[in-house]
């Protein structure tokens, strides 16, 4: 009988060209890449097949803590930021935490939305932000699981380069 495995990740921290927010965002939503998907039906065709045709654009969410001057210098729809989000993922059987493998998450991206700033009485600023994101990797124990950058037509899933031949038949090695 094969023990199962439960991962799961509790916390993260977030970095913004390299410094640490540490305890500054309350949620951070990763972009991930979705596909684009077109109908398509020909003559002789009984029904209607969906194919994809793309990736739609990536976007990202943070929500902050609170208003921080470190968040509100780097708002600008102009300028790109690195971004890191770093967790620590623990994996658990039946004998206990069996692991803690660390999860990285890289973007880069450009802020879409730098708020609203909503105020409430004895209650936290709610100060959510939603970016555009140009490029992101993410990372497992140092093995990377995923690549996407829009602008280099780069799409590499689990070391597979999913637009080699694409690439390659327009001419863009």
């Amino acid at each position: 009988m094969a023990l199962m495995n439960v991962s799961r990740v509790t916390n993260a921290n977030i970095y913004l060209d390299g410094n640490s927010l540490l305890g500054r965002a309350e949620e951070v939503e990763l972009a991930f890449p979705k596909a684009k998907m077109v109908d398509h039906k020909g003559l002789g065709m009984f029904g209607t097949a969906e194919f994809p045709a793309g990736i739609d654009k990536l976007e990202a969410k943070v929500k902050w803590a609170s208003i921080y001057s470190e968040v509100l210098q780097s708002v600008s729809i102009f300028q790109s930021h690195q971004f890191q989000i770093r967790a620590s993922i623990e994996q658990y059987t039946s004998q206990g935490r069996t692991a803690e493998l660390p999860f990285v998450g890289l973007m880069t991206a450009q802020f879409k939305d730098g708020g609203p700033l909503n105020f409430k009485q004895h209650e936290q600023v709610d100060f959510p932000t939603t970016l555009v994101v140009y490029h992101c990797e993410y990372y497992v124990a140092g093995v990377q699981y995923l690549l996407y950058d829009v602008l280099a037509n780069m799409y590499v899933v689990g070391g597979v380069d999913q637009l080699a031949t694409f690439r390659a038949n327009i001419g863009a090695l």
